[in-house]
């Protein structure tokens, strides 16, 4: 009994782990299950992923084309409308000629053929017109398509006049799909390749100025010419030539300054200073009112230093020739006026150069007569009001070299010393 109570047990054993095997085979089942599905759904989601890459990529590819050619259409308006205005004459010309030679009992090959050959020959020579743009002449390609094209333009004008003769403007259309986009393209091809009217109008500015140059200065003119035809042609510059010319002729390098101008600056600054160290009308003529001219009382100054001359340099002379002031004052001496060679006469009287012809003792400069009667007033006009003349004075009225003020003041001074009779003579 307890054998069969046993194999009851044993058997009970059995039969659980069957079952327990079976539902963990179930569940292993449906696990691999869950995962296959799972795999399933992810391998959909990625070719759907793929599938919309794809598509976008098609759709940028396209929007990038369409963006290519919307923007060339965008950034070549004129030529756009012109290649659509050649697709649309083009065909119905051909079309037109075909129908006008085999009306003319041509035969239609030969008709095509002779269609072609004059709407083609047109737009070769249109071509091959720009194509030589810039490079040579195109009046020969421009010509030979205008003929072509008016010889198309007439023959499609013929077949349209008898073709449509209750329409008439049927006949100008047709010659004008021949005619008009040859013209379109002409235009667009050869046409705003020239001068503006500012270019144009700047040409001629600098040919009159050239002229003008030439005219004006013909000696620099002479040399900057010489020095273009020695040098090799292309390594000197007309402007280089003429500034360099300039300086061989005048002995600047600033084209327009001359010693002439520089005297003539020079000689009025000078006589601007000399009136500007005249005394009031009140120092003049004492008791009469402080200002009995108000417009013309010239304004009060100290007068010129030394150096007045010399600070009238323009500045831009320093770098356009080696002359300078250190050079003027070892040449004239400090205090003297730098128009000293007085180049045309244009400096004269007080504002010469002290070295004149007449000389006194140790070949000293002879006192100007002028210039001791306009001390002589400046003598009495200070000691009217108490002061005695110095040299300063002096040379602030006239402008003149430190020595020639000293001798000046001298004479005078001699010739107001009670009792001197050779004071003159012997300051000089």
């Amino acid at each position: 009994m307890s054998g069969l109570n046993d194999y009851r047990a044993e058997r009970r054993e059995d039969v659980r782990a069957e079952r327990a095997d079976t539902r963990a085979d179930r569940r292993e089942e449906r696990e691999q299950k869950r995962l296959d599905a799972e795999a399933a759904r992810q391998r959909r989601q990625a070719d759907q992923r793929d599938a919309e890459q794809a598509r976008d990529r098609r759709r940028a590819v396209r929007a990038a084309r369409f963006g290519r050619v919307t923007g060339w259409v965008s950034a070549n308006p004129a030529r756009a409308f012109v290649r659509l205005v050649q697709a649309c004459s083009i065909v119905p010309a051909v079309v037109s000629q075909v129908a006008a030679l085999d009306h003319a009992k041509v035969a239609v090959l030969l008709a095509v053929l002779l269609a072609t050959m004059l709407e083609g020959g047109a737009w070769a020579l249109v071509a091959m017109g720009a194509q030589s743009e810039g490079e040579r002449s195109t009046h020969t390609y421009r010509l030979g398509a205008w003929a072509a094209g008016l010889v198309a333009a007439g023959i499609n004008f013929a077949h349209g006049w008898q073709q449509y003769p209750h329409y008439h403007w049927v006949a100008f259309v047709l010659a004008l799909s021949s005619i008009g986009a040859v013209w379109l393209t002409d235009l667009q091809t050869h046409g705003g390749r020239g001068p503006t009217t500012a270019e144009k109008k700047t040409a001629k500015e600098k040919v009159e100025h050239a002229r003008q140059r030439a005219e004006h200065h013909p000696e620099v003119r002479k040399v900057a010419d010489r020095l273009l035809s020695a040098a090799a042609y292309g390594a000197l510059s007309p402007d280089k030539a003429w500034r360099i010319a300039w300086e061989y002729v005048h002995g600047v390098t600033e084209p327009g300054l001359t010693a002439e101008l520089l005297a003539q600056r020079l000689n009025a600054r000078a006589r601007v200073a000399e009136l500007s160290a005249l005394p009031a009308p009140a120092d003049l003529w004492p008791g009469m009112p402080d200002d009995p001219f108000p417009a013309l009382t010239l304004p009060l100054s100290p007068g010129p230093s030394d150096g007045v001359y010399l600070d009238t340099i323009p500045e831009g002379l320093g770098t356009a020739s080696p002359i300078t002031t250190q050079a003027l004052e070892a040449l004239y001496g400090s205090g003297s006026n730098v128009s000293a060679p007085n180049p045309g006469g244009l400096v004269d009287g007080p504002l010469a150069d002290d070295g004149g012809s007449a000389s006194g003792p140790a070949g000293k400069q002879a006192l100007d007569p002028t210039d001791l009667a306009r001390v002589r007033v400046l003598a009495a006009d200070l000691a009217a009001v108490g002061k005695e003349l110095s040299t300063r004075a002096v040379r602030s009225l006239l402008g003149c070299r430190n020595d020639y003020a000293v001798r000046l003041c001298a004479a005078v001074k001699a010739e107001r010393t009670p009792g001197n009779d050779t004071g003159t003579e012997n300051a000089q």
